[in-house]
């Protein structure tokens, strides 16, 4: 047996460098390893320990952190995060997410009992306790907007920047009604209630050619409290005709009005953007509506 073959077998006996340890523990790598022989007990009052053979050290691996998911990491909310939490909240994530997404913003600290305690408490502070303490920090995070829950403000985000395609027929007479809209957000991957959604107060009557790639807003109210518009394109169904198949010009391009009342509200309404780094900053519903556009 050469040396190379006594080094692969062997590794212990013949000394691993001590800088490849070290780079184990610096990449957070561990192995749970156990002998394959068990070594000899040397004796009592013995004037020197039992000499250890190769065979004990061949080890077998139980276990390689490498090949096992890290557990999720437990963190306290500093601030309001949208789709994840509110101040105070404490949570459970992927290390990997909170360290580079929650921790080291400062969006969140580790759930330690003191910080627990700390920022819990901050849940029940209001403007007067904010003025008396002087705390600018406290005050900001009170006065800033209350949504009804956690994905309501990255819901809101969303929808105030997607452009829903509504397909009618081409030959028979319609108007467009809550139903029509509820199955349009549908395709879309939005599961809207007819009773979320309000029409304009002037009907949208059809089949009309003139009509064809227009735009038009609803009104939609997330858990009876945010109350946005979105953008609704009217197109006329033909042959094949799929929301994918669309051409990225008619998503991107603002369209003329349908209805001349909602003239002003549709130019102040965003249109979506192809971004070609999707960075942290962008939510992960947004990642979703911009590789789905793509």
């Amino acid at each position: 047996m050469n040396l190379q073959q006594n080094r692969n077998r062997y590794p212990c006996q013949l000394g691993v460098p001590i800088m490849w340890n070290m780079l184990y523990l610096l990449l957070g790598l561990l192995f749970v390893v156990r002998r394959v022989k068990i070594p000899p007990v040397s004796k009592i009052m013995a004037k020197r320990p039992r000499v250890l053979k190769g065979r004990h050290f061949i080890y077998e691996t139980i276990e390689n952190t490498d090949l096992t998911d890290p557990s999720d990491l437990h963190v306290v909310l500093t601030t309001f995060v949208e789709g994840i939490g509110d101040v105070g909240d404490v949570i459970s994530v992927d290390p990997y997410y909170a360290r580079e997404h929650l921790l080291l913003p400062r969006y969140a600290v580790y759930a330690t009992a003191e910080n627990v305690e700390k920022y819990s408490n901050l849940k029940s502070y209001n403007i007067n306790n904010a003025l008396q303490l002087c705390c600018n920090e406290i005050k900001s995070r009170v006065e800033r907007p209350k949504f009804s829950s956690i994905h309501a403000a990255m819901m809101v985000k969303t929808l105030t920047k997607t452009v829903i395609p509504v397909f009618m027929n081409p030959k028979e007479p319609w108007t467009i009604d809550k139903k029509h809209i509820h199955i349009a957000f549908r395709i879309e991957g939005f599961h809207v209630p007819e009773d979320s959604i309000e029409l304009p107060s002037t009907p949208i009557e059809g089949p009309d050619p003139a009509k064809e790639s227009g735009d038009f807003a609803i009104y939609v109210t997330i858990n009876n409290r945010e109350k946005l518009p979105v953008r609704c394109r009217l197109f006329h169904i033909k042959p094949g005709m799929e929301t994918a198949k669309l051409a990225d010009e008619l998503y991107l391009e603002k369209a003329e009005p349908i209805l001349a009342e909602q003239k002003d509200l549709l130019e102040s309404m965003h249109m979506p953007e192809i971004l070609d780094d999707l960075s942290s900053t962008v939510s992960l519903v947004e990642k979703y509506r911009i590789q789905y556009i793509k």
